[in-house]
């Protein structure tokens, strides 16, 4: 059997892609479009486009593009044919199949598509027994009253009660022609190896459907309600096809509107945190399902906000063994910060004792940036011992060092500095240390290479450039790049890197079209520049101290500011000169092919804008030409580079 032609264009038709990609990326309009970071790969700056009128996406990013049916196959793995069925679903068109000419047989169904079933199957059978068995209401729905739900939270959520029968599900699951290895792969059903009894996974327990963020029910975490001491309070659903609890979060199907409208997301511990949250009107809640924080679950929020907010309970011990997740929200490049309730309490608990009304304000006034909040969690134990505050400041500045952009990085130092009344220049130099030997360690083979004094040290390190770097950091990173290529040529102008050929001429000649955006590194280079040309000395003490104060602090910042260099050729200006000459060539050939890279990065921004603004006069054809030609020449640059970026 095959789809008819007429079916597929009723979906294309039909289908809203605003409205379908909005529920997987935050979607913000811009002119005639719709942008945001794409979701089929990491960036920071929005490159991904949809068109409304023309019902097609675009990432200018990664190059993935087309209609409603290509982004369904794209961000759920969905074969084309699963991916018209599943957006007919979704608006509500009726398919019309005929016989097809090519086979004459019915295609299978995927694994997937028979898990879904199953999984269907079984989320309709756990809301049955909570709604209409005896059991149901006397035990699951009691309960769930008890705890203060409201009905159209429990439905909203999906709630249920698996009966407290060995196979109850299974019984009702035979009756209904699904087998038993379905049902094992699903994870609703146990199999014992060694007698063969084969028994539902659930029995006995309230239920809480895992949905992905189109809404499908993925898995389950159970909850039981007796007092068996030899049963674990929760189980949850194995991972399988449909399921990976490391890129899974509990409730963001329900919260993901409430996320995207307020821009930020709280995190939270269990199932009826999030719940209890929910229906205090904090809807913006989601959970780990069962797990400890992963850069998957960060990822998956990222899609939808960059503010990440930590809700603990008034327990330290906890607190403490979970903090390994504010450095990793913080390395992914999100805003994170904490609230920590009273002693004793959860969102429930608040909620119930003093309202819902009175758990929103506590959560405004109470929410720390994660400097602060680190700081307060030790400040008992750090207040009288040099020791420990050494420690906690150590870890706060760890945490600093994880951020990827600098500007935040200055930032968060100079609130450190100011709650440990610490100098910040004393810190900026265990910052910068921390952040220079991370990136170190990072370098693999295809990084720029750094040469070396006599002491080991990097006299003068070109910064490692994350080849995935997104367009909203494009001024940034060219401005770095800008400055690697000055203090090269500061510090090792004069040097040989081929007979008769030293590291300014090759600068002085490869950047001779570049237009820096930095005025002072711009008139470092020019005088540098005039004064090679004019055959004067231009050894880096001349500009060290150089009469003009701004520029002669500039060349220092440069030199010595973002980096840790020796400490021996400050005070000496005596730079050791590296014995591996050719590969000074090949670091500084990297940093030029980056620099000249970053500035086509920028002009594609500049056509893009021009692309997405609401000038009629604008032809899209003609610039998506001239984007096009750019990009060519990005992939060219990033060939040579040896770069590994997905176009």
């Amino acid at each position: 059997m095959a789809i008819s032609r007429a079916s597929i264009d009723r979906v294309i038709q039909a289908a809203d892609i605003v409205g379908l990609v909005g529920d997987y990326v935050s979607l913000k309009k811009k002119g005639i479009n719709w942008e945001a970071c794409c979701p089929f790969h990491e960036e920071k700056t929005p490159s991904f486009k949809v068109n409304p009128v023309k019902g097609i996406y675009k990432c200018f990013g990664c190059g993935k593009g087309g209609d409603s049916i290509s982004f369904m196959m794209d961000v759920d793995s969905l074969s084309y044919v699963e991916a018209i069925r599943s957006l007919a679903r979704r608006f509500n068109v009726e398919l019309e199949e005929t016989e097809s000419d090519f086979r004459e047989e019915q295609i299978k169904q995927s694994e997937r598509d028979s898990l879904q079933i199953a999984a269907n199957f079984a989320q309709e059978f756990f809301v049955s027994n909570l709604h209409e068995t005896e059991e149901g209401r006397s035990i699951g729905m009691a309960y769930f009253l008890e705890r203060g739900l409201r009905p159209d939270v429990i439905k909203a959520f999906g709630l249920g009660y698996a009966r407290d029968e060995w196979d109850a599900l299974l019984q009702e699951a035979e009756k209904k022609q699904y087998s038993r290895e379905l049902l094992e792969k699903a994870g609703l059903i146990l199999i014992n190896e060694e007698t063969h009894k084969t028994y539902d996974r659930f029995r006995g327990r309230i239920t809480f459907p895992i949905y992905n963020v189109s809404g499908k029910v993925m898995a389950w975490g159970a909850r039981m309600l007796g007092k068996d001491k030899n049963q674990p309070k929760y189980i949850n659903s194995p991972e399988s096809i449909l399921f990976d609890k490391s890129n899974a979060l509990y409730g963001l199907f329900q919260a993901k509107n409430a996320v995207r409208h307020s821009d930020m997301c709280y995190l939270t511990e269990g199932y009826m945190d999030v719940i209890a949250m929910h229906q205090a009107g904090v809807e913006n809640t989601v959970a780990s399902s069962g797990t400890s924080l992963t850069e998957g679950q960060i990822r998956l929020i990222g899609r939808f906000t960059k503010n990440l907010t930590l809700l603990y309970d008034g327990d330290k011990a906890g607190i403490k063994a979970s903090l390994r997740g504010i450095d990793m929200i913080l390395a992914a490049g999100l805003n994170v910060r904490a609230v920590v309730l009273p002693d004793g309490h959860d969102p429930d608990s608040y909620a119930k004792d003093y309202g819902s009304a009175a758990l929103q304000d506590y959560l405004k006034s109470h929410i720390r940036d994660f400097i602060s909040f680190k700081a307060e969690l030790a400040a008992e134990e750090s207040a009288s011992d040099p020791i420990k505050k050494a420690e906690l400041l150590e870890s706060i500045l760890e945490s600093i060092s994880l951020v990827p952009d600098a500007v935040r990085r200055s930032v968060f130092l100079a609130e450190a500095a100011r709650i440990f009344r610490m100098p910040e220049d004393t810190l900026h130099e265990s910052l910068n240390l921390r952040v220079f030997n991370r990136n170190k360690r990072s370098r693999n083979q295809s990084e720029t290479y750094s040469p070396t004094n006599q002491t080991g040290q990097n006299p003068s390190p070109v910064p490692v450039v994350d080849e995935k770097v997104k367009l909203n950091e494009a001024d940034s990173l060219i401005l770095e790049l800008e400055n690697a290529l000055v203090r090269n040529l500061v510090l090792f102008g004069e040097m040989k890197i081929e007979e008769e050929f030293t590291v300014a001429k090759y600068i002085l000649e490869e950047v001779a079209d570049v237009n820096f955006q930095s005025e002072l590194t711009k008139k470092v280079f020019e005088e540098y520049s005039d004064r090679h040309k004019e055959g004067h000395d231009v050894s880096p003490s001349y500009f060290l101290h150089h009469p003009e104060e701004t520029l002669k602090r500039s060349v220092v910042d440069l030199c010595a500011g973002s980096y840790h260099l020796s400490h021996n050729w400050a005070g000496k200006f005596n730079i050791v000169i590296p014995e591996e000459e050719d590969l000074l060539a090949a670091s500084l050939f990297k940093v030029i092919l980056q620099l000249k890279r970053n500035h086509i990065l920028a002009e594609i921004r500049l056509l893009e804008a021009r692309m997405s603004s609401e000038n009629e006069d604008e032809d899209e054809m003609v610039l998506l030409v001239e984007i096009s030609k750019l990009k060519k020449k990005e992939i060219e640059f990033s060939g040579k580079l040896g770069s590994v970026i997905n176009h």
